[in-house]
């Protein structure tokens, strides 16, 4: 997907962000980029994969009375 500046001026305007005129081409391009990993990221198969909340097994401290 690619970004127009266009875009990045509706985007900065909802985010209330002033974003001056030269850096608009800047940021619809890495805005594109980021796009394209979200997009190279939607491709990978996931079935079969348990959701996790860390990267790390962690066992969390209980209470005594738990």
């Amino acid at each position: 997907m690619s970004v127009d500046k266009s875009t990045v001026v509706r985007i900065a305007d909802l985010a209330r962000i002033k974003v001056p005129e030269e850096e608009l081409d800047g940021l619809a391009a890495e805005l594109s980029n980021i796009l394209g990993w979200v997009e190279q990221l939607d491709e990978v198969d996931t079935d079969g994969v348990a959701p996790m909340a860390s990267v790390v097994a962690t066992e969390y401290a209980r209470r005594a009375d738990n």
